[in-house]
C-alpha cells in the first residue's frame, strides 16, 4: 500500500499524464520484443494435425451402437 501525506498543495508531485500511466514499462517492452519469434516457431510445431474424416454411418452401425450403449446403461439384475 502507497500512502502519500502532502501538507502544502505546493509540494505535491504532479500527477502522471495519460501517457505515462498507459505505456507498458521498459521491463515489458523488451518481453514483448523478444516473444514473437520464439511463438512463432513453438506455433509451427505444435499446430494440431487435420481430423480424418469418417464416412456416413449405416442404421445398421447406429442400432449395433445404440444397443452397446443401451447394454452398458442397464442396471445389473440381482
Amino acid at each position: 500500500m502507497k500512502v502519500e501525506l502532502v501538507l502544502d498543495a505546493g509540494q505535491a508531485p504532479a500527477p502522471p499524464t495519460l501517457s505515462q500511466r498507459v505505456a507498458p514499462s521498459a521491463a515489458a517492452k523488451a518481453k514483448m520484443e523478444k516473444k514473437p519469434v520464439v511463438v512463432a516457431k513453438k506455433r509451427v510445431l505444435t499446430r494440431r494435425k487435420p481430423r480424418v474424416k469418417k464416412g456416413p454411418a449405416n442404421a445398421a452401425d447406429l442400432d449395433a451402437q445404440m444397443e452397446d450403449y443401451n447394454a452398458a446403461a442397464a442396471p445389473a439384475e440381482a
